[in-house]
C-alpha cells in the first residue's frame, strides 16, 4: 500500500487528469453543436414526426375552421412537424384511438393549436386553430 501522502497525490493527478478530458470534451461539443440549433428529441416530437408522415385527413370541422382562419393544409403539416405535444391535453394511453392536441409555428408566424387523431396508418385533423386570432365563424 501507498502511504498517505502519496496516494492523495495519485488520486490528485488522476482527477486533475479526468477534469481535463471532460473540458476539452465540453469544448469540442460547443464547437460541433454549438451554433446548429438541435432540436431536442423528445417523445413527442418523434411522434409528431410519424403523425406528419402518415395519410392525414381532415374532419368537416378542421376544413371550416382551416377556411375560416385562411390556414393551408401545408402550414398545419409544418406546424406538426414543429409542434410541441401537450401532454396533459392529450389522451395517448389505454385507448383505441390515440388522441393527440398541439401546438406548433408556421413559415408565416403563426401559432396554430391542433387536435389529431390516430388511426393505424393515418392522421385524422379534427380541429384546427390559430391562436393569435380569435375564432371569426362558428363551424359545425
Amino acid at each position: 500500500m501507498l502511504q498517505n501522502g502519496k496516494y492523495r497525490s495519485v488520486l490528485w493527478r488522476r482527477v486533475r487528469l479526468y477534469l481535463w478530458g471532460f473540458i476539452i470534451g465540453l469544448i469540442s461539443v460547443y464547437f460541433i453543436y454549438g451554433n446548429k440549433h438541435v432540436k431536442m428529441l423528445t417523445p413527442g416530437m418523434l411522434k409528431l414526426d410519424q403523425l406528419a408522415g402518415q395519410t392525414i385527413t381532415y374532419t368537416d370541422t378542421a376544413l371550416c375552421q382551416m377556411k375560416c382562419q385562411n390556414v393551408s393544409k401545408d402550414e398545419v403539416k409544418q406546424a406538426m412537424t414543429d409542434g410541441k405535444v401537450n401532454t396533459k391535453k392529450s389522451n395517448s394511453f389505454n385507448v383505441a384511438h390515440l388522441l393527440f392536441n398541439f401546438t406548433g409555428h408556421t413559415p408565416g408566424g403563426k401559432e396554430l393549436n391542433i387536435i389529431c387523431i390516430q388511426l393505424d396508418t393515418i392522421t385524422q385533423v379534427t380541429m384546427v386553430r390559430d391562436l393569435e386570432k380569435p375564432i371569426p365563424c362558428k363551424c359545425p
